[in-house]
């Protein structure tokens, strides 16, 4: 039976750690998010008390939830003879009745049309190498100043995107709700996945340079952002010096550094 495509919605901010370590269940989350509620209590078997991952079939359903849990946007696909699915509508109900009334996700295939808000639980976690991470769904007013210069990049120059998006993380200093991270998802992310070789390229080219490019290009589409990132460029090549790295490995440095704090700002 053919695999099916399912959409899982979470905030921009996890999608780095879901692209090193996948879509964990929500039994292997609990240390970030305490334990497993009554729904969870109530599942069968072998998803019983958060063991599972969901998704919905449906992308435009799953936009409807943006809202509520967020929009850093993942795809990936399942076995439909081994998930438990049913309508995202009887949540509101008796979990138990829910629970009861789940079938696997070639049942409901069988009956013909599925149902637009129909919801698939897996209760293995899906591997990194597994998914495809997507342009994360925000606004303007969550890009902030940095909404024009997304708008301009993130499709057509997807390496100075990428050089962007390391000096956005930097600007970030750690504030993962900041618009400067939820820029630099934008930027790291699009609907189509980047070739591998944009890195490598990025590195040939040296990041501090490509960089400075961008600043200097959109220098009349966010004045004052870009002067502030040229700042944070400034500082990022001093912090460099210090290190004895060259400014390109500076700027690669101190992204990482930011993000090792990411996981304890994720709940």
């Amino acid at each position: 039976m053919a695999r099916v495509t399912v959409h899982h919605l979470t905030l921009p901010k996890r999608l780095p750690l879901i692209e090193e370590d996948g879509l964990r269940t929500r039994a292997d989350l609990s240390g970030m998010y305490g334990p497993p509620g009554a729904f969870d209590a109530a599942a069968p078997g072998i998803f019983a008390h958060g063991k599972r991952v969901s998704a919905w079939v449906s992308l435009a359903h799953a936009r409807s939830r943006i809202d509520e849990l967020g929009g850093g946007r993942v795809s990936y696909s399942v076995d439909p003879a081994r998930t438990l699915a049913n309508r995202a509508s009887l949540r509101d109900g008796d979990p138990v009745a829910y629970w009861e009334s789940a079938r696997p996700l070639a049942a409901w295939q069988a009956d013909g049309e599925l149902p637009e808000d129909l919801e698939v639980h897996q209760n293995v976690p899906v591997r990194a190498k597994r998914i495809q991470i997507h342009a994360p769904i925000v606004t303007d007013e969550m890009l902030g100043e940095y909404a024009e210069v997304v708008k301009e990049i993130a499709d057509e120059d997807r390496l100075s995107a990428k050089a962007l998006m390391h000096l956005a993380v930097i600007a970030s200093h750690g504030d993962f709700d900041s618009t400067d991270f939820t820029a630099a998802c934008a930027l790291a992310w699009r609907d189509e996945p980047d070739p591998d070789r944009l890195i490598r390229e990025l590195v040939e080219m040296d990041p501090d340079k490509v960089v400075s490019a961008v600043l200097a290009e959109h220098t009349a589409t966010a004045p004052e952002l870009m002067a502030r990132l040229r700042e944070v460029l400034e500082e990022t090549r001093r912090w460099a010096d210090d290190q004895g790295l060259e400014h390109g490995q500076g700027l690669f440095a101190r992204t990482a550094a930011v993000l090792d704090q990411l996981p304890d700002h994720v709940a």
